[in-house]
């Protein structure tokens, strides 16, 4: 049993952005990797799952980013599983950079599904299987239920694409990160870091699915968001998104 996942990661052209630097939605795929590995390595994954008919789904998210790690840089991601409750597991993640310095902190929980009726299944399904790091825990752990915002009629309608879709046929936790940055003027972006994003994943979406994304600042530097599927009007996800100024 592995209870410490160490993984590097090289960053290349492909996950740096127009500041040459790796894109959040590219870390967030970095820590969903390790992630799988991880329950893989320990016969708590996909693999496992998949023989009962279920299947892992992210719950919520929460990430502290204190510096974003350059196109050509090297980092070290560790991972590792905390004790679950009843119907959600934990896991938090740490980036050091290659001065072994920590870079980023994240915290997430997760659902397991029923693969047809995609209701949550008790954790108990697992007793004795989830290798359980004591004594560590990111600076991240407190995660929180976010608040909803109103859809506004105005707001652009989007089609979800075959590219966003992931192994478990609906869009992959990372694009939903991609597509709520992407609805920020590009000067905010290029001026601005962001340091802090929490997400609730609350509903799951599909190739064709429309959705619209809303956004309202809070305070200053400081949004709310949610993505919403038009055709029901359910929310797929809710966001917190702080930022800080950068010298330009």
């Amino acid at each position: 049993m592995t209870l410490l996942e160490k993984d590097k990661y090289y960053i290349h052209s492909y996950h740096a952005d127009a500041k040459q630097q790796a894109s959040l939605s590219s870390l967030f795929c970095f820590l969903q990797e390790s992630a799988w590995k991880h329950a893989e390595i320990n016969d708590f994954g996909w693999a496992r799952l998949k023989r009962s008919n279920c299947l892992w789904a992210l719950s919520r998210m929460k990430v502290l980013i204190d510096a974003y790690p350059k196109w050509n840089d090297e980092i070290r991601l560790e991972t590792w599983s905390k004790a679950p409750d009843a119907l959600m597991a934990y896991r938090d993640f740490e980036i050091f950079d290659s001065m072994n310095k920590r870079i980023l902190a994240a915290s997430s929980a997760w659902l397991i599904l029923d693969a047809d009726s995609r209701r949550p299944q008790r954790m108990s399904m697992l007793q004795g299987e989830l290798p359980i790091l004591e004594g560590r825990e990111a600076p991240t752990s407190t995660m929180r239920k976010l608040p909803t915002l109103s859809a506004k009629p105005e707001t652009k309608t989007n089609i979800v694409p075959y590219s966003a879709i992931d192994m478990n046929g609906h869009v992959n936790n990372a694009n939903y990160v991609r597509w709520t940055l992407d609805t920020f003027p590009s000067d905010f972006i290029l001026e601005h870091e962001l340091n802090e994003i929490e997400v609730n994943y609350l509903h799951e979406s599909h190739i064709g699915d429309s959705y619209q994304v809303n956004l309202k600042e809070t305070a200053y530097c400081e949004y709310l968001s949610n993505i919403v599927r038009i055709d029901d009007g359910k929310e797929l996800v809710r966001m917190s998104l702080k930022f800080t100024k950068t010298s330009v």
